[in-house]
């Protein structure tokens, strides 16, 4: 049986992304607050890592700019900003505690492209963002209401779901006809399960 490690290395194997993701999993390991009830190294590669990146294997996004919506201990947003060095990714958390995490752990990592936002996601506007990622934060419908002002320009939203993903998407099917956006929904079962939704704008 293949570890937790092996299975993400068979979807991303570059070996700079893996160093940098062993140390963020020490940060975690020896943190001084409770960031995240997944403990063990193997399931860390799994359902954090592979979990935060997996969408980004299997779609094809064009963007420059991300905003990671409630990043908490780092996750979709710390793993996209490894992968991307080239993409400015925005950080936002309005915990202090969880913010000081992050400055430390992108301080360690070396990353140079992430910004950090000690705020909540609905007090900001006027942000070039291309995409906005969520995960573990609000129902989808929230989420569009909050993010509504960030940013005029945003091409996709990649949030971040579980079992309840249809309710959530009948609740917010008003908003997202409002804001001109389609939606794809993307179920995972093995070696996680998560269920992704990509609200996107057609431009064709």
């Amino acid at each position: 049986m293949k570890s937790g490690k092996e299975i993400f290395k068979s979807f991303f194997s570059d070996e700079t992304l893996i160093e940098k993701l062993d140390i963020f999993y020490d940060l975690h390991k020896n943190a001084k607050i409770n960031l995240t009830a997944i403990k063990y190294y193997d399931e860390f590669y799994i359902k954090h890592y592979l979990d935060s990146l997996y969408i980004f294997k299997t779609n094809k996004f064009s963007f420059d700019t991300l905003m990671d919506i409630g990043s908490g201990g780092g996750f979709p947003g710390i793993p996209i900003a490894l992968l991307y060095p080239e993409k400015k990714v925005y950080l936002v958390e309005s915990i202090s505690k969880k913010i000081n995490f992050l400055k430390e752990a992108i301080g360690v990592l070396k990353i140079k492209n992430v910004e950090l936002i000690n705020d909540r996601c609905e007090n900001l506007k006027g942000i070039n963002i291309d995409m906005i990622t969520a995960r573990g934060v609000a129902s989808v419908n929230k989420i569009l209401k909050w993010t509504k002002n960030v940013s005029r320009e945003t091409k996709y939203y990649v949030l971040y779901k579980g079992e309840k993903v249809f309710d959530e998407i009948k609740e917010a099917r008003p908003l997202i006809k409002k804001m001109g956006l389609e939606i794809k929904n993307v179920r995972v079962e093995e070696p996680f399960k998560r269920s992704y939704i990509i609200l996107y704008r057609n431009i064709n």
